[in-house]
């Protein structure tokens, strides 16, 4: 950044973060990917350990990504003796689900940002060749430098296969 004040400044963070590929099979539920993160904070330290999933249940089909735990580890007079060690649920960055059941046929899928304020979603959904509806939803709550603000796109479409007849012929 740049200002009149504080002249040429430069600001960021740094996170370690790393995704590895797996792709272990558990019957009809198969884990694709591991994330491992470790963030350096004010006066902790986040460790992070997530999975992406996939199941597939006949015509249903879902997937995860993300989901796990994640801990806080502060170096003061803890629960560990000399640290403190907090462990919560790390909630999904993402879910989809589809179905093809023949009549019906569709899917969707929900992404949550919550660090950088970001979520969206998508839907798509067909019956019998005759009606289809899509909707994409995007929504921002923070601006680029960080401070709050709002931006919401929402798109709509729906097709009406090969269409009714009104007239005499």
């Amino acid at each position: 950044g740049m200002s009149l004040l504080s002249g040429f400044t430069i600001t960021g963070g740094g996170n370690l973060a790393i995704e590895l590929s797996v792709h272990i099979d558990l019957g009809p539920i198969s884990i694709q990917g591991l994330q491992l993160t470790l963030g350096p904070a004010a006066d902790h330290f986040n460790v992070g350990a997530g999975v992406n999933l996939s199941a597939d249940l006949g015509p249903l089909k879902a997937s995860v990504a993300g989901i796990g735990l994640q801990a806080a580890v502060q170096f003061k007079r803890g629960n560990l003796g000399p640290a403190q060690l907090d462990i919560s649920f790390l909630p999904p960055k993402g879910v989809g689900l589809s179905l093809d059941a023949g009549v019906i046929v569709g899917g969707g899928y929900l992404y949550v940002d919550s660090d950088r304020g970001e979520y969206a979603g998508a839907l798509q959904l067909e019956i019998v060749d005759l009606f289809s509806a899509a909707a994409v939803g995007l929504i921002t709550t923070k601006m680029p430098d960080g401070s709050s603000g709002f931006s919401l796109l929402i798109i709509i479409t729906a097709d009406f296969g090969p269409g009714i007849q009104l007239g005499f012929g």
